[in-house]
């Protein structure tokens, strides 16, 4: 399955339809994560995958990495992150398919989010809302996918409290143990988010002498 649903992806799938239906060898290329084994894939389904010992048709991934020439492929569907040397590209196939990152077609930002936050409910069994407001789109799909599970799977302030609640019951130490434990991970947290003991102390409302007494007495 190939989702198309700007102009442009819609373009780009009639392409993979003429392909598809003329049995056309294609080379597509573009950056990593703008779906190019997917749209390989959905032009020869039956195809398989980086095997050239076949006389049936092959999707070869990273082609441009290692441009062998494949004589006995019937139909050849190459995948690479570079156009291809034009003398090869004219020998070995019928065109080439140039996928552009989601920078370039940011309508689709939104409509791929949601679509991953549909598919990952289904998968996860997780019925919970969520709402990203800066969408990870430095590794196109693939960061995109990867922030919307990981969000999905992030549990909440009320889970985190009953599963910190359920861990208390069963161990603890004293009132002041626990605070220093609750602060150093606290603290730590900020640290790395933020860097600055200045700007720490502005996010936490905490005197910023005090904060760099407690961050040192307890060794973060």
């Amino acid at each position: 399955m190939f989702l198309a649903n700007s102009e442009y992806l819609t373009k780009i799938k009639n392409l993979a339809d003429m392909s598809r239906e003329l049995n056309l060898s294609v080379y597509i290329w573009g950056e990593k994560g703008v779906g190019k084994t997917t749209l390989a894939k959905y032009i020869s389904p039956n195809a398989i995958i980086n095997n050239i010992n076949t006389n049936y048709p092959c999707i070869i991934e990273n082609f441009d990495k290692n441009p062998m020439l494949y004589e006995n492929i019937p139909i050849l569907i190459a995948t690479g992150e570079k156009p291809m040397d034009k003398a090869i590209l004219k020998k070995y196939f019928a065109f080439e398919i140039e996928l552009k990152p989601l920078t370039e077609h940011p309508e689709d930002i939104e409509f791929f989010m949601e679509y991953f936050i549909q598919k990952a409910k289904e998968e996860l069994k997780i019925d919970k809302k969520i709402k990203i407001q800066n969408p990870d789109i430095s590794e196109n799909l693939n960061s995109l996918k990867k922030q919307v599970y990981k969000e999905l799977l992030k549990p909440s302030m009320e889970e985190i409290y009953k599963i910190l609640k359920e861990y208390l019951k069963e161990k603890h130490s004293t009132y002041e143990e626990e605070i220093n434990r609750f602060e150093k991970i606290l603290f730590s947290a900020m640290k790395e988010k933020y860097h600055s003991k200045l700007q720490i102390s502005e996010r936490l409302k905490i005197n910023r002498v005090t904060l760099t007494k407690k961050m040192k007495a307890l060794n973060v």
